[in-house]
């Protein structure tokens, strides 16, 4: 993925944060991923070994699209927030538009 691609994602996560559509954080996201209301999971390039393996068993049998890009540290900038290793779209017209970038 180019870094102009990179730059548009991490600005729909910006809004869709201000929306109110995103769960932001390790935990949020496990938690969105198992109750069914994540529609993306956008996981930081530099996650913890443990932590990818729980989203991979929270990610078992489920639908959710995952793309990795960046840093903790630029992911947590990007939705106004301290380091985040992954942020889940709760929103599928975000999650949406948010894939079509990353192709």
């Amino acid at each position: 993925m180019n870094a102009n691609a990179e730059e548009r994602i991490l600005n729909y996560l910006g809004l869709a944060q201000k929306a109110g559509k995103l769960a932001a954080g390790d935990g949020a996201t496990l938690n969105a991923v198992r109750d069914g209301s994540a529609h993306l999971v956008v996981c930081a390039g530099d996650v913890a070994p443990s932590v990818q393996r729980e989203l991979e068993a929270a990610l078992d049998q489920k639908n959710v699209p995952v793309i990795s890009l960046v840093d903790k540290q630029r992911l947590g900038q990007a939705v106004g927030k301290s380091h985040r290793g992954m942020v889940a779209v709760l929103d599928a017209g975000f999650a949406g538009a948010i894939l079509k970038m990353g192709k």
